[in-house]
């Protein structure tokens, strides 16, 4: 058996289109929804919300969305716009971000015919003037009021939609990823304005489908803080997966690749059962675990060799980093937790002032998952072993 050449599994980023596993019920609308607007001129798009927790799969969702439009479909235009607290603060930020965004990452859709591309180049110059003299030469507009725009996103994307258009564009995706960077970020009202926005849009006939990912814990907020932008989305929540999803995460990039390295079913449900499904935790043990193993077939015994080698990986390049981004005082809540030896538990059961306000920061930063009202747990079981680990090393 020839050994293996290359490593295809990756957990620092977004998975490849080509490894994407399961999912098949939000695929499934993503593609009917596409093909209905592309078949028929009446069609509106269905808007999509992906929600879910750190690490599940959000973002390397859209760029599955981005694969099927570019090697599925046809007249179809995209673009993904990966959020961040820098570009959400105010309307003029957000607006001249997407619509750059919409101008130069044109690429990532379906290969488009060169009278298309060059609509979208002259477009761009276009707009690069305009942001040139209103944007560069009134910085007074831009202090006066964080919440005043000077920059007409709904003008700017009808005007690119007509054109696009006219050239056999059926529909234009625009991903969002990562919304709650607009909640979080003092930008009031956010979520109006981009509401206004897609139904202005939608109204003249601009058959543009929005796709935002959150995460799950911000959806409640978002439904209270403007329960008509909500409205305007298909629900999607995404997990971890199930033993024949985690099978398949593993499987399909060997299979892809041609890689002749077997997995046995009992290390298939050993790395389920450790990691609970959760993506990120399947792909890291899978390339420690390739990068050791090369060739041959992965037995319950070759993986208990790797597996102590690839937890202290794991806890010098997740867990600590972690743990090292809480405050002092952060720290201190998730030790506390820690002691409880229950998974599940509520700001109570913890001593000490003010821990709501903590919860809430540790939610943000992803170390805290909300799971009912009240109710909470670390963001996975293997973090919690490794707290239990730093408290002993305490005393």
């Amino acid at each position: 058996m020839t050994k293996m050449t290359g490593n295809p599994f990756y957990a620092r980023g977004a998975v490849n289109p080509k490894y994407f596993a399961n999912r098949d019920e939000l695929l499934r609308f993503f593609r009917e929804n596409v093909e209905e607007c592309i078949n028929s001129k009446i069609v509106r798009p269905d808007n999509i919300v992906i929600l879910g927790n750190w690490g599940v799969g959000k973002t390397s969702t859209l760029y599955k969305f981005s694969d099927i439009l570019h090697n599925e479909m046809e007249n179809t235009f995209s673009v993904i716009l990966p959020l961040k607290p820098s570009i959400c603060t105010n309307a003029d930020i957000f607006a001249t971000s997407l619509i750059d965004a919409l101008f130069r990452q044109y690429s990532v859709s379906t290969p488009l015919k060169d009278k298309i591309v060059e609509t979208i180049r002259e477009e761009s110059r276009v707009w690069e003037k305009w942001k040139l003299e209103k944007l560069s030469l009134s910085p007074e507009l831009k202090r006066r009021d964080r919440r005043y725009s000077i920059v007409n996103l709904t003008e700017t994307l009808l005007n690119l939609w007509n054109k696009l258009e006219s050239n056999g564009i059926e529909i234009g995706v625009i991903m969002l990823d990562d919304i709650h960077y607009l909640l979080t970020e003092g930008w009031d009202g956010s979520l109006y304005d981009l509401r206004t926005d897609i139904q202005a849009l939608s109204a003249q006939g601009a058959r543009y489908m929005f796709v935002i990912t959150g995460q799950t814990f911000l959806y409640p907020e978002m439904h209270e803080l403007a329960e008509p932008f909500t409205r305007l989305f298909e629900k999607f929540e995404i997990d971890n997966f199930d033993l024949n999803g985690t099978r398949e995460v593993i499987e399909k990039p060997l299979r892809v690749e041609g890689i002749e390295i077997k997995i046995s079913d009992d290390v298939i449900e050993r790395i389920h059962n450790i990691t609970e499904g959760h993506p990120f935790f399947i792909v890291f043990i899978m390339r420690d675990l390739l990068r050791k193993i090369k060739q041959g077939r992965i037995d319950m015994e070759k993986f208990n060799e790797s597996y102590p080698s690839i937890i202290d990986h794991l806890t010098k390049t997740k867990f600590q980093d972690d743990f090292n981004k809480a405050t002092d005082a952060e720290r201190e809540t998730l030790l506390k937790i820690a002691e409880l030896g229950e998974e599940v538990f509520t700001p109570s059961d913890i001593a000490g002032r003010s821990q709501s306000k903590l919860f809430e920061r540790l939610m943000e930063k992803e170390l805290l998952v909300k799971i009912s009202r009240g109710k909470y747990r670390l963001y996975h079981t293997m973090f919690l072993e490794f707290l239990r680990m730093m408290k002993k090393g305490t005393k």
